[in-house]
């Protein structure tokens, strides 16, 4: 199922497919949007539109871990982060996706720092 509304859709139709760096039957790994601010923050998103984890085919979860490890492993080898989050809310859109944030800096971590880095207010420089 896919929905006209969805942005995450949307992105998978359109042309911007150059960022995409890496996709299986099930899901895509792409840059995040240049409004995160943050050098090598990821998605990871399924190729079908799906709103809650209960919809996910039991084949994509087998290609989920891998798709992570690889996410993972570009990011720290590309860019050196101290730490690498993985988040889902899913609530802003309505199409489960995750969030691989990288964190650069020592001053702000954890919630407070993913709160800014998920809105795009993260302003400082990364490295």
């Amino acid at each position: 199922m896919e929905t006209n509304n969805c942005p995450i859709c949307h992105t998978h139709k359109s042309e911007n497919i150059e960022k995409f760096l890496s996709s299986t039957n099930h899901w895509i790994l792409r840059e995040a949007d240049s409004n995160k601010n943050i050098e090598g923050y990821l998605y990871l998103e399924p190729r079908l539109h799906v709103t809650s984890f209960d919809q996910i085919d039991p084949l994509a979860y087998a290609e989920l871990g891998g798709l992570i490890e690889a996410g993972m492993q570009l990011i720290y080898k590309k860019y050196n982060p101290l730490k690498v989050y993985l988040v889902t809310i899913s609530e802003a859109v309505p199409h489960i996706h995750f969030h691989l944030v990288p964190r650069y800096q020592e001053e702000i971590k954890g919630l407070d720092y993913l709160g800014q880095a998920l809105s795009g207010k993260w302003k400082s420089s990364n490295k």
